[in-house]
């Protein structure tokens, strides 16, 4: 049984379904203190091995949203704990998660079906497959991330072509307005064009300027931007250690 026909027996069996897929930084996510365990030796070095070849994990964890952390600690691991402990130890910056609403009640059956399914526990080393037995374990992951690079690279084309297309109608807007008398439809016409263009380019997070007051964002964002600037050891610092270390930054530019 592959890792997705193991999720889908999961989402079925708890009646609950997934409300996100995809990356989180690692520091979003906190790991309750009853399941940090000490992780065997033969496991951790298999777990390094996979983070240092592909920089991130294969296999994704299983999260839950939750308040009872950290400012910063948005998600809390219910399956995967030791890809987790090790991905902080190497100061891996970002993780692959399915995020769910769980009940505690759900999180313990959650744990109870992954044991059953996959046959381990986040603290039992599984066993050393053959290199071909490997590759066929994840290829269907392999194949769902190449489906979704195929989806971005079309939406960055469809990107372009509106954006090749207000352009265009930009330019003839404003032919029409050394030669059209009549302003107020003009008008609306640059409104509706100048509109289209902030959506398009309008970043998801942007970053901040020097000039910007530090001391008035939260956590989370300080760790976002230093996560940006490549600050070292930013996992780790306090809110006013990241303040001053990103006003360093910005001095020395």
């Amino acid at each position: 049984m592959n890792s997705v026909e193991s999720q889908n027996r999961i989402i079925e069996y708890l009646r609950i379904k997934p409300i996100s897929h995809g990356q989180v930084y690692t520091f979003q996510i906190a790991v309750p203190e009853s399941e940090v365990v000490a992780i065997p030796s033969e496991r951790r070095e298999q777990l390094k091995e996979s983070f240092t070849q592909q920089g991130t994990n294969l296999i994704p964890l299983i999260v839950r949203r939750t308040e009872a952390y950290s400012e910063e600690e948005e998600y809390e691991v219910v399956y995967g704990v030791d890809w987790c402990l090790v991905a902080k130890e190497l100061d891996i910056e970002k993780l692959w998660v399915w995020v769910f609403d769980m009940t505690d009640e759900q999180v313990v059956t959650a744990k109870e079906e992954m044991q059953q399914l996959l046959g381990s526990s986040d603290s039992t080393p599984v066993e050393i497959q053959h290199a071909s037995e490997k590759i066929e374990s994840i290829k269907p992951i392999l194949q769902h991330l190449d489906k979704l690079f195929q989806q971005l690279a079309t939406l960055n084309q469809k990107i372009e072509q509106v954006t090749a297309s207000v352009k265009k109608l930009e330019r003839e807007t404003n032919e029409v307005k050394q030669t059209n008398n009549d302003d107020k439809f003009v008008q609306q016409i640059a409104e509706s064009i100048k509109r289209i263009e902030e959506k398009l380019n309008k970043p998801p997070e942007p970053t901040p300027s020097p000039l910007q007051d530090y001391d008035r964002m939260t956590l989370s964002q300080l760790q976002m931007i230093a996560s940006e600037r490549s600050i070292k050891g930013r996992s780790k610092m306090k809110r006013t250690d990241l303040i001053a270390a990103l006003k360093k930054a910005d001095a020395s530019n």
